[in-house]
């Protein structure tokens, strides 16, 4: 009988973390190649994502500038919002296992390549994304995209309370040239080769294009030094 209560405990124990993590997607990698065409479609969250994209207002389901359009991140405090970003640093709390993402915030006009995930190479900033979830399952320097509600914005970092996650490692993204104005930290310039101005969409992107857009990943997430 003890035994059995031992058992019953245990799994509710089991239950109740599994269900404080925070619900996580990966895009999975495929063998991307070439056919001769290019095509442009509507972003589609999968079934996990559309409970949160159905949250959204229709001001936030996408965040784009340029051509018409402007979208801030900044003073949204209360607001639902879903934002791309590129993950920079990664820290983990070590009292409750909260996990804090940097990320730099990517526009998006909510169309994409069909065969490949594409955002703008241009933001407006820095934010950091609270979450609990085992952080190695988000790489350094992966392109995710999280819901939530924006808590507070400090020192013009806006910080995002994380519903759900869905993440694309290398391979699964790419960046367009067309989009407005960057509002970068410099600092994510520096790590790159390519500069502001340079051209650098690449449908079917291999790991040299990462590295020379973003940088070194053995330089950022989980080894990222803020100073």
């Amino acid at each position: 009988m003890r035994t059995h209560s031992f058992a019953l405990a245990t799994l509710c124990a089991l239950t109740l973390c599994a269900a404080a993590q925070t619900p996580i997607d990966i895009q999975p990698i495929k063998d991307l190649r070439p056919n001769g065409t290019l095509a442009t479609c509507n972003y589609r969250p999968i079934a996990a994502e559309a409970p949160y994209f159905g949250r959204l207002t229709n001001d936030e389901k996408t965040n784009a500038a340029g051509f018409g359009q402007d979208y801030t991140m900044h003073g949204k405090a209360g607001t639902y919002v879903s934002w791309f970003g590129i993950v920079r640093g990664i820290s983990l709390a070590q009292n409750d296992r909260e996990v804090t993402l940097l990320a730099q915030h990517h526009y998006f006009d909510g169309m994409t390549d069909c065969h490949i995930m594409l955002v703008a190479k241009t933001g407006d900033g820095d934010f950091e994304a609270k979450l609990k979830v085992d952080p190695a399952k988000i790489p350094a320097l992966a392109l995710v995209r999280v819901y939530g509600k924006v808590t507070r914005e400090e020192n013009g970092v806006p910080e995002v309370a994380v519903d759900y996650i869905r993440v694309w490692p290398w391979l699964t993204f790419t960046f367009t040239d067309l989009a407005g104005p960057d509002h970068s930290n410099p600092r994510w310039w520096q790590a790159a080769q390519v500069k502001p101005g340079d051209q650098i969409y690449m449908p079917y992107p291999n790991q040299n294009y990462y590295l020379k857009v973003l940088g070194d990943p053995a330089e950022f997430g989980v080894n990222f030094k803020a100073d």
